[in-house]
């Protein structure tokens, strides 16, 4: 890592080399230069200062995408403090858990986020609210501008690299969402990783569709600002505003996960997205699940040119790996090897021991870039946060993912622990059932969950995305599970969905399925 990039005010003085005149962030009609953002956070953290915002607290960011989100975002960790973003699809009940949770000093919102929710005079009850527009009904709100102290620099005394800079909520598909304690380091290193990898330079143009909220949305924020390169931030709506961006911004990087890559596979495949659509396209990366495999053929059909990047990462240890896209035909479904400096173990589940070389076992992220552990949720940050495994003293991340590593050291994720099912004394990964549909017609995403089958363990249940309507794809589905698998992994129930549910990040809801199912 540049040793300058230490902290989120190192990363923002990067922008001062930039040309004043250059555009650095757009955001919908609005565009600032690098320099001009600079000068905007400093504002802020001056002004949470006056205003008598301490070291330690917190910022919650309610907004839309607008430059003044990515504002209160810095601003927040330069002034000692920490962000709380809010993923934008939250709806009332989740917004509220967030802030009785994180107990912020304000929370920066607007007219345009109350008038998505249903009662926003409930939810911000007792809070302290800024708004970066007209003051939001029911409730006592100040202008956010009260908050910019033109004229001011960054602070003198710098960033502690290892004190917490923001609180990232994870989806909380298994219960509330708890807050990741990311740190200055954990920030700024990873962006100079990801950056590095990746091949930015200050030509290098990133398309950001995924919220900041989220830590791969935000590594995008802050790699565009290690490397001095433009970036533009828009909502993913779907296709159609995704091929008008494509065609009006002309990126040369833009990162997705599962989801947006099945939805550009299929508009590739059925001519709504064509190759001249993305010929800007250096590269593109995914995470937050295995890219499946038509998605990869679909691209690298239509997109030659452009570069994939298989990716790995958790919230608790931020970035993790990527596989050289030099390598996906060969190893489509692996997701490479471990970042500099982060070591990736697999740990035997039930002895704990250290696995070498080639074997399967519990993914178990060390070395850099693991987090701070959970805000305020001692039992899960002792699960999952635990001394490493080695013995050396430092402080590992258990993920929870069963990871098979092969000879040269690439991994492949196999299963969620929690997911494995057992059917009559087999243990099956929900993944490889779903894997066996590859390359039939007419089915999209697939998610695999198990149901209570009695003695005999768990009963198979797939959900397909397809045509309802279409009478004999039940039986094409269950005529390819029986041909590519064994017969205690062949569904016992098949299900087609005109959509499948995804949850805030853009994964599969499998709970949601399964509660839907029951």
């Amino acid at each position: 890592m540049n040793p300058a990039c230490r902290d989120v005010p190192s990363l923002l003085l990067r922008l001062s080399g930039m040309p004043e005149g250059q555009p650095f962030l757009a955001v919908g009609g609005e565009v600032v230069s690098g320099p001009e953002l600079l000068r905007r956070v400093a504002a802020l953290a001056e002004g949470l200062r006056r205003a008598g915002f301490a070291p330690g607290d917190r910022l919650a960011i309610h907004l839309h995408r607008c430059v003044d989100e990515v504002v209160a975002l810095l601003g927040a960790a330069v002034a000692h403090g920490l962000a709380v973003p809010i993923h934008p699809k939250l709806k009332d009940d989740q917004v509220r858990h967030i802030l009785t949770d994180s107990q912020p000093w304000a929370v920066v919102t607007s007219t345009t986020k109350g008038a998505l929710m249903q009662a926003p005079e409930q939810v911000l009850a007792g809070q302290q609210i800024y708004t970066i527009d007209e003051p939001l009904r029911g409730t006592a709100a100040r202008p956010f501008a009260e908050l910019l102290v033109q004229g001011a620099a960054l602070p003198e005394r710098p960033a502690d690299p290892h004190a917490p800079a923001i609180l990232l909520y994870t989806s909380g598909s298994t219960g509330l969402a708890k807050a990741v304690i990311q740190t200055h380091h954990n920030l700024a290193l990873g962006a100079s990783l990801v950056a590095s990898y990746l091949g930015l330079t200050t030509t290098d143009h990133i398309l950001a569709v995924l919220p900041f909220s989220f830590d791969y949305g935000l590594n995008q924020l802050l790699s565009a600002m290690h490397a001095q390169c433009r970036i533009t931030a828009a909502d993913y709506l779907g296709l159609g505003e995704l091929r008008e961006l494509l065609r009006t911004v002309r990126p040369t990087g833009l990162a997705g996960v599962p989801s947006l890559w099945h939805e550009v596979a299929r508009g590739l495949d059925a001519g709504s997205l064509t190759t001249a659509d993305g010929a800007s396209l250096r590269y593109a990366t995914n995470s937050g699940g295995r890219l499946a495999l038509a998605s990869i053929e679909a691209m690298q059909r239509h997109w030659p040119h452009t570069a994939v990047f298989a990716m790995y990462g958790l919230t608790e240890a931020f970035r993790s790996a990527f596989l050289d896209p030099r390598e996906l035909a060969a190893h489509p479904d692996s997701f490479g090897r471990a970042l500099p400096g982060v070591e990736l173990l697999l740990v035997d589940p039930e002895s704990g021991a250290v696995l070498l070389g080639p074997a399967t076992g519990e993914l178990v992220h060390a070395g850099a870039l693991v987090a701070r552990g959970y805000w305020r949720r001692p039992d899960a940050e002792r699960e999952r946060f635990r001394p490493d495994p080695r013995g050396t003293g430092g402080t590992a991340v258990y993920s929870g993912d069963l990871v098979r590593r092969d000879a040269d050291g690439r991994h492949y994720f196999v299963a969620r622990r929690d997911r494995m099912l057992k059917v009559a004394g087999h243990r099956i990964s929900p993944d490889e059932v779903a894997l066996a549909l590859h390359g039939l017609p007419g089915i999209g995403e697939v998610a695999v969950f198990g149901i209570d089958g009695g003695d005999a363990g768990h009963r198979i249940v797939l959900c397909a995305q397809g045509d309802p309507a279409d009478v004999e794809l039940k039986a094409r589905i269950l005529r390819q599970c029986r041909a590519r698998l064994p017969a205690y992994m062949v569904p016992a129930v098949v299900h087609v969905l005109s959509v499948l549910p995804h949850n805030k990040n853009g994964k599969i809801d499998v709970p949601a399925l399964e509660r839907s199912y029951r």
